[in-house]
């Protein structure tokens, strides 16, 4: 074959396809070339054009989230390089977590323990972390290990504390030390985030986060706005009270009775103390049923009711044939209708039959 028929052979030959990770590298970067160009233009642009150029660059995640896996390298790095601006790295964050792959799980845990990273990087990792496709232990872990760290910017503290109420931990003295963190009363963002560390801990299995609440219940002092937080996450973790029956039942009888004149705390504090089932408990719920608030007294007819404690049917009976000219079941101006509650009351009297 001739030279000239060699090249013409080689000619008609297909090129050979580009690496799909190389591709992906590419538009990566050529979408974020894009990026740059229109961050740039919102320098000194006002409100209304920063909302439409950011707008802009939003509807340039499809180039990037069709390579999928292959987009998650290009994305790690513009994320990790320190020499871009903290809005062009959160658009990375950004991309990267829709991308929901478990592959970026090692980048974001990187950034989210970084104690040198901006705290608005930080913060955008620890809510990127949950919608990714891995287990909830490893994102647990990621947030757990970040709210144990000294000196955490509340910045960040905040989001990586929302995440961990719905996750928990595993090391639970975390979050019991963010309940604590704030004093006996805490105020405004201290507050949040002891409400946020008290659901952590009803969400977190071991048995030690009951006993932290049942700590944390003697610790807020009467009245307290955290006591119904506490109490919420004791309800999730009422399955592990019966191990912790002498330390929970003096606490919560020591709640019900010191909280009177709270009638949130002490509804609250009842279903809980019934899920000791214990049937000591029966006197001190039967004198709820006088209570002043009818949300309370028709939480002590289903705790009657949970402990199987007949005498209290007729208890519970006289009081659904009043409810007509009950006060207690009148209704008030912002609050929910007491007479929604009577269903519960008959449920109640119905199971004691």
């Amino acid at each position: 074959m001739t030279a000239s028929l060699l090249l013409a052979a080689a000619l008609a030959l297909p090129a050979r396809a580009e690496d799909p990770a190389a591709a992906a590298d590419r538009e990566v970067q050529a979408v974020f070339v894009k990026v740059d160009q229109l961050l740039a233009r919102q320098a000194g642009a006002d409100a209304r054009m920063v909302a439409g150029l950011d707008a802009e660059i939003e509807a340039l995640a499809p180039a990037v989230l069709r390579w999928r896996e292959r987009a998650v390298a290009p994305l790690a790095r513009l994320l990790a390089d320190r020499g871009r601006s903290v809005k062009a790295r959160l658009y990375a964050l950004s991309f990267l977590g829709l991308t929901h792959e478990p592959l970026a799980l090692p980048a974001l845990k990187r950034l989210l323990l970084d104690p040198e990273a901006p705290a608005p990087l930080r913060s955008a990792a620890a809510s990127a972390l949950p919608p990714l496709d891995v287990s909830r232990q490893s994102v647990r872990a990621a947030l757990c290990a970040a709210l144990s760290q000294d000196a955490l910017p509340e910045e960040m503290a905040q989001p990586a504390l929302l995440e961990a109420s719905h996750l928990g931990c595993d090391e639970t003295a975390v979050l019991e030390s963010w309940a604590r963190r704030g004093g006996p009363r805490p105020a405004g963002a201290q507050a949040r985030a002891a409400e946020s560390a008290a659901a952590g801990l009803g969400s977190s299995r071991p048995i030690e986060a009951a006993r932290a609440l049942v700590r944390l219940l003697a610790f807020y002092p009467a009245g307290s706005a955290m006591k119904p937080p506490v109490l919420r996450g004791l309800w999730q973790k009422r399955r592990d009270l019966p191990a912790l029956r002498t330390e929970a039942a003096a606490a919560l009888r020591r709640t019900i009775r010191s909280e009177a004149g709270q009638p949130r705390i002490v509804a609250a504090a009842v279903p809980v103390l019934a899920a000791l089932r214990d049937p000591d408990d029966a006197p001190l719920l039967r004198r709820l049923l006088r209570h002043p608030d009818a949300e309370v007294v028709t939480a002590a007819a289903e705790a009657l009711a949970e402990l199987r404690f007949f005498p209290a049917h007729d208890d519970i009976g006289a009081l659904l044939a009043h409810t007509h000219d009950d006060r207690r079941f009148a209704a008030v101006p912002g609050r929910p209708d007491p007479r929604a509650l009577i269903p519960r009351l008959q449920a109640a009297l119905g199971r004691l039959r």
